[in-house]
């Protein structure tokens, strides 16, 4: 709980998206003094609409905003569209003065918030960069929350942040970095992993459906049996529900629009470009956000150490056979899918100077609505005992849980082409197996001109 000057506001919000407008009832709610004000009145007016007490103070400017807050002030920026933080702070550095804090919480890329701590620096104000995930819901009701900041900063703002986050087990989901610019490259990443799980079970309940010919009862009846194990979370909470039978709007429409919205968010273009720059490979997030060429120049050898198992037997066309099928298949992809995400935040840790604590992130991550399932937590043990494991299916349980479910996923893209249905990311996930495997690669018999390493030019540009 805050403890808050009776006068003046403990936290400023600019930017009143759905979003913004979550985390001002929240903190109100848990008694946090919140001054708020929107570049578009109409938002406003929507936060004005949902506010019952006066622990939420709309303000009609800037200068109004600055006036409501106790000093050193405290701001929470939600830039969009229509308000870029770059906006933003052109329309609020004449208002700043020494020691003021400003906290990016919009869907910013992470060199851009780098320039932007830099020019603020300049000006002897604190900035940090601040990931929320967990959409609306979370912002309302507890957040993952991905901070990165000055020792402080962090220090100063813990209780605002503790207070977005959701718990889990009575902890509170916030991971700390030591620069803003590694907790939007965080939230990069979980975005992608976030697409791609939606992809993965996009592909699995179409090819669910077009198997046994289940009507939306039947189909809606099979996602609930899913929730148990290794599956049980908030996606397929929600894919369940898309079955359920509607009049208006037609089945599935959930998730269709949670991937309409990711094909077009910017970070999808952030995370591929991110890992063609760092040489890591992440095929499935790329299949994912709509990536027209995956683009690696090496592969890493992750699973050579890791017990591998053939594949063995075949499944008949019965319900209970295929269902299971598809489940393994699915299963075994998440894992993949968390691999590439988890390839992409070391090579951000090694090369550019992040210094992650994946165990953290891991454990932030499990408090999340979208990703919420249970194998977080086994990829979180794994981590905590092997801080420097250079890949989640180096680890021997990890690898074990994917190689025994390796034959499903096979069988689950040929079951595909048999269909003639197109399965981009339970394709791009058994291809990262596999290549993951082989010592020698077709792409090395292609000879290529010599060009600078991607990776320097890539921590140049950051660190300037």
């Amino acid at each position: 709980m805050a403890v808050s000057n009776a006068t003046q506001s403990d936290v400023g919000i600019i930017g009143l998206d759905v979003i913004g407008r979550n985390a001002a009832l929240r903190l109100a709610e848990l008694d946090f003094n919140v001054a708020a004000y929107d570049w578009a009145g109409r938002k406003t007016r929507a936060l004005r609409e949902q506010t019952t007490g006066p622990k939420v103070r709309l303000a009609a400017n800037v200068s109004e905003l600055m006036a409501k807050l106790r000093q050193p002030r405290t701001i929470l920026i939600f830039g969009g569209a229509e308000a870029p933080t770059s906006v933003v702070l052109d329309q609020l550095l004449p208002e700043l003065k020494l020691g003021d804090l400003l906290m990016d919480a919009g869907d910013s890329y992470f060199k851009d918030t780098a320039n932007h701590r830099t020019r603020l620096a300049e000006r002897g104000i604190q900035f940090m960069g601040i990931g929320l995930a967990g959409g609306e819901k979370g912002a309302r009701h507890g957040a993952v929350v991905m901070a990165g900041g000055g020792g402080e900063a962090r220090h100063r703002t813990r209780p605002l942040l503790e207070a977005m986050a959701a718990t889990v087990r009575g902890e509170p989901c916030v991971s700390y970095f030591e620069t803003a610019a590694a907790a939007h490259f965080v939230k990069l990443c979980h975005a992608g992993v976030e697409y791609a799980l939606l992809q993965l079970l996009s592909e699995t309940f179409d090819l669910v459906q077009r198997t046994l010919r289940l009507t939306d009862e039947e189909l809606h009846d099979a996602a609930g049996a899913w929730h148990l194990g290794v599956l049980n979370g908030y996606l397929m909470e929600i894919s369940g529900r898309d079955f359920q039978p509607v009049e208006k709007p037609a089945p599935r429409l959930l998730l269709q629009e949670r991937l309409e919205s990711a094909r077009h968010d910017p970070q999808g273009k952030w995370v591929a470009q991110s890992a063609w720059e760092l040489e890591v490979p992440v095929p499935t997030i790329e299949a994912a956000v709509g990536a027209q060429r995956v683009a690696v120049t090496e592969r890493r050898q992750a699973l050579l150490a890791a017990p591998f198992r053939q594949p063995v037997g075949r499944f008949g066309n019965d319900p209970e056979s295929v269902l299971d099928e598809l489940h393994g298949a699915l299963d075994a992809a998440m894992m993949i899918t968390y691999a590439q995400g988890m390839a992409l935040l070391i090579a951000g840790s090694q090369h550019l100077g992040f210094q992650f604590n994946l165990h953290e992130i891991s454990r932030a991550w499990r408090g999340c609505t979208h990703l919420r399932t249970s194998l977080l937590d086994d990829i979180t043990t794994a981590l905590q005992a092997t801080p420097d494991l250079p890949s989640l299916l180096s680890d021997d349980d990890l690898s074990q849980v994917v190689m025994a479910r390796q034959e499903n996923l096979r069988h689950a893209v040929w079951r595909a082409h048999q269909l003639d249905t197109v399965v981009p990311a339970l394709l791009a996930s058994l291809d990262y197996l596999d290549a993951s495997r082989e010592a020698w690669l077709p792409v090395n018999l292609i000879q290529v001109p010599p060009r600078p390493p991607a990776r320097a030019a890539f921590q140049t540009e950051l660190s300037s």
